[in-house]
């Protein structure tokens, strides 16, 4: 167990429970507050770790708060024992008491005695009573996702899904043709669909800094990206449209599926995830169209349109395990309509006889397959050709994609 510098264990206490604050008032995703809001951004790795270790655990977690407090703390002292207990019953880089003596000290740095003396007496109990850990799905995932899942899943499959979710997503990287990654990187071959070329390494920090990344001869990306992109049935085509294309992922595999000659329009609502997708786009030398605008804004045909659109994220826990506790049932009917207005925007730019791929990175019905079905019943003109819905695993992240054809006989919209 390595000695952690006191400032710095501080710093990573007091931006993990500002993350926290701004989670927790939805404010925005883990991923963008910690982008954002942390004070310490040299310690984003660090405090990123004790964060994605809090929301798996949190089930745990919130309850030992429970168990140990006297009476119930107010929310500020909760977020700051919600990351000091993740701390210091799961995290291996600080020494347990130094862990509770920083929080102590954080909590009298705001200037209240009380509040510092009840949080030494629950971290010194903390310290002395650790209680056993249950990888149980009734003791890990959120009472909404797992009575959701319960009713959709064998047991089996639902013990598989916890499993993964309490499994740190590996570092998994795409390498373009002709590309072989170094021995350094002691990459490992992974499955994916299509033609394309997945690898695992141990070695972030090496593959990141490297020259090959500055090309962009790798991407960084899970296998699962790849199923919207290898659909049975997809035909080579001469004009792509992406429309929710940053920051340009799907777009560069579907590039390495592309013909000479070949268009490619990347659109998206976002100008400042359309800069990424200009710079991934730079790097490998490719000259596509990248705009700026919604859906509902573009114009032309196409013969290939990707809707890759926003979801609840559910299929991404292994990486975003804060999604299954902001998911619920009005998060999920604002999603819903939202996917439904883009795939309806994005049939309205497929030529007649053209196609239309809808994917998601989630794995719930309303989302997927019922969305799909939905739009078939509104949209007589389209026919299905392919569908499929990969669950999340140890291996890779889940994800759905649904190929539709447009009738060659249909009017211009």
């Amino acid at each position: 167990m390595r000695k952690v510098n006191s400032d710095t264990a501080t710093h990573v206490l007091a931006d993990a429970c500002r993350v926290l604050a701004s989670v927790g008032a939805g404010e925005r995703s883990l991923d963008d507050a910690l982008d954002s809001a942390l004070d310490y951004p040299e310690l984003r790795r660090t405090t990123g770790s004790l964060l994605f270790f809090y929301f798996r655990r949190k089930r745990f977690v919130d309850k030992w708060i429970d168990t140990l407090a006297c009476r119930p703390p107010r929310p500020r002292l909760r977020r700051l024992l919600a990351a000091v207990l993740t701390q210091i019953r799961f995290q291996s880089g600080i020494v347990p008491e130094s862990a509770a003596n920083v929080a102590v000290e954080l909590a009298k740095s705001a200037g209240n005695a009380n509040e510092a003396k009840f949080v030494n007496a629950v971290l010194r109990r903390a310290v002395r009573e650790l209680p056993p850990v249950d990888d149980a799905p009734e003791e890990v995932l959120p009472p909404a996702v797992l009575k959701r899942w319960r009713g959709r899943y064998s047991p089996e499959e639902l013990a598989a899904m916890c499993r993964a979710f309490l499994s740190p997503a590996p570092f998994t990287f795409r390498a373009e043709r002709g590309f072989e990654p170094p021995p350094e990187w002691e990459g490992t071959a992974v499955p994916c669909r299509g033609p394309f070329r997945f690898f695992e390494s141990p070695k972030p920090g090496l593959v990141l800094d490297s020259e090959a990344m500055r090309e962009g001869r790798i991407y960084i990306q899970d296998p699962a990206t790849t199923l919207a992109a290898s659909l049975p049935g997809m035909e080579p085509v001469r004009r792509i449209l992406d429309v929710c294309a940053a920051p340009g992922g799907k777009s560069l595999l579907l590039s390495e599926r592309m013909k000479a000659g070949t268009s490619l329009v990347a659109a998206d609502r976002s100008a400042r995830r359309q800069e990424q997708t200009k710079e991934n786009f730079r790097r490998r030398g490719l000259d596509f169209a990248v705009i700026t605008a919604e859906p509902r804004e573009l114009a032309g045909e196409f013969d290939l349109v990707l809707a890759d659109v926003p979801c609840s994220n559910t299929g991404v826990f292994r990486r975003r395990p804060d999604a299954l506790w902001r998911f619920g049932a009005a998060e999920l009917r604002k999603i819903t309509v939202l996917q439904h207005s883009i795939l309806d925007a994005a049939a309205a730019r497929v030529a007649p006889g053209g196609q239309l791929v809808y994917s998601t990175c989630s794995i719930e019905p309303e989302e997927n397959e019922q969305q799909a079905e939905r739009f078939l019943a509104e949209h007589p003109d389209f026919t299905r050709m392919a569908s499929e819905q990969l669950l999340p695993s140890v291996e890779s992240d889940g994800a759905y994609a649904c190929l539709l054809r447009r009738s060659a006989q249909s009017m211009p919209t």
